[in-house]
């Protein structure tokens, strides 16, 4: 009986303490163990972009790649060797299921009471792409829909950010919400900032509520909802005025707002003397201006407003697709576009022209041990905007070296990402 009631007591604090059980998020800005970098081989320029990306970041802090396989390792490596990109210092690991957005499927990782690396483990259902596919094709989904599902929620992808776990020895967390981590942004101090555009696509069903409640478990104290992102975002393709795609995640934060401090956020800004430059224009002008008036009205755990600088947005960078029949995987690489991928309701025919719109900006920006990396646009038309963005940079992050690459090959010719978009930062327990 004795040994009954000690067992019971035990068992009871053993609860008390998972309980009682505090987490602390570190902010992106704060010191890095690691990054890492995904890697996926079936694009040589945008190998090229990922090679400057790991060169830029392992001068300042350890790089750690993550492959989906033993082939795409051994490629990978050959080729960074041959763009003298230091392989020795790299941490090379195979996690079936990598691709390159790292930021995404990647482990976001906290410091629990403990001093303990800990992993929230968010759910994962590939950008909320079932929904996307129910709406594009709804016959063919329809006898399919739970398998289906459950084929994205249980992919080799949505276990990659235990496995990261698992080779950082974190102690991991689940969290009944599916959120990717290029829509995560901390102040370091509690305060989040959420995109309504993805969050409440990706859990329907879930109040803001509810998630916040999910939210609070892992020492987030208030959560900034934000209606939309970019236009140049937009959930996984969309055609614009039956003659601009764009496509993507429906509105990533990191796309379009970041926290550079604790008090302090940067927003993708255009002017309004830029809002007849290009037909995108005018949509973007309004989304950041609501979001604006949100982040302006927005306090802090303390009751206090946060700075709000507007960045720059790059000029539009455009790529002519032509309309064809067939999906093929080719079309990407030939720029086409099929038929059989456009929503119902478009003018488009076999041989017509449109234009795939990238996703550019200077906001998927990397923070780093000493450094911060950016997106350039010198290249297409923007160099002005570099100067004002890098000027702003290097206000914010006084004591970082701020180096601004070409990363045109990650933004894509629609539905691409960023710096921030291919890494994951690790942070350091101290």
């Amino acid at each position: 009986m004795r040994f009954l009631l000690f067992s019971t007591l035990l068992a009871f604090l053993g609860c008390a303490q998972k309980e009682e059980q505090k987490f602390r998020i570190p902010a992106e800005w704060e010191e890095h163990e690691a990054v890492w970098i995904g890697w996926d081989d079936y694009d040589i320029n945008k190998s090229a972009t990922l090679s400057n990306v790991i060169k830029e970041v392992q001068a300042h802090v350890p790089v750690k790649v993550a492959y989906s396989n033993d082939s795409i390792k051994r490629a990978s490596l050959k080729f960074l060797d041959s763009l003298q990109v230091d392989t020795a210092a790299i941490t090379a690991s195979i996690l079936k299921g990598a691709n390159e957005w790292a930021r995404d499927y990647g482990a976001i990782f906290a410091i629990d009471s403990n001093h303990h690396l800990a992993m929230l483990d968010f759910e994962w259902n590939s950008y909320g792409s079932l929904a996307w596919e129910e709406e594009q094709w709804p016959d063919w989904v329809a006898n399919k829909y739970d398998s289906l599902e459950y084929a994205y929620e249980h992919s080799d992808r949505s276990r990659v950010d235990s496995l990261m776990g698992v080779l950082t020895k974190a102690n991991q967390y689940k969290i009944p919400i599916k959120l990717e981590g290029g829509s995560f942004e901390y102040n370091g101090n509690g305060v989040l900032i959420q995109c309504e555009a993805v969050t409440l696509q990706r859990n329907p069903g879930k109040t803001k509520e509810e998630i916040e409640t999910e939210f609070k478990r892992f020492g987030i104290e208030k959560v900034i909802w934000l209606p939309q992102g970019v236009i140049e975002d937009e959930h996984i393709a969309q055609l614009i005025d039956n003659q601009y795609m764009v496509g993507g995640t429906g509105g990533h934060t990191d796309e379009f707002v970041r926290f550079v401090d604790e008090h302090t956020i940067l927003l993708a800004w255009l002017n309004e003397d830029e809002i007849d430059d290009h037909p995108l224009n005018q949509e973007n002008y309004d989304r950041m201006s609501r979001n604006y008036e949100i982040l302006k009205n927005a306090r802090d755990t303390e009751g206090q407003a946060f700075k709000i600088i507007k960045m720059p947005m790059p000029r539009p960078v455009e790529t002519a697709l032509t309309v064809v029949e067939k999906w093929s995987p080719d079309n990407w690489s030939n720029n086409q576009v099929s038929l059989e991928g456009l929503k119902k309701g478009h003018q488009l025919s076999v041989g017509d022209t449109i234009q795939g719109v990238a996703a550019a900006g200077y906001l998927n920006f990397l923070i780093s041990n000493g450094l911060v990396l950016a997106g350039a646009y010198e290249n297409y038309g923007s160099k002005d905007k570099d100067e004002e963005a890098k000027k702003i940079l290097e206000d914010v992050f006084p004591n970082r070296d701020v180096v601004m690459i070409d990363v045109l090959k990650l933004n894509g010719k629609y539905g691409g990402g960023g710096i921030h978009c291919v890494s994951m930062h690790e942070p350091k327990v101290k």
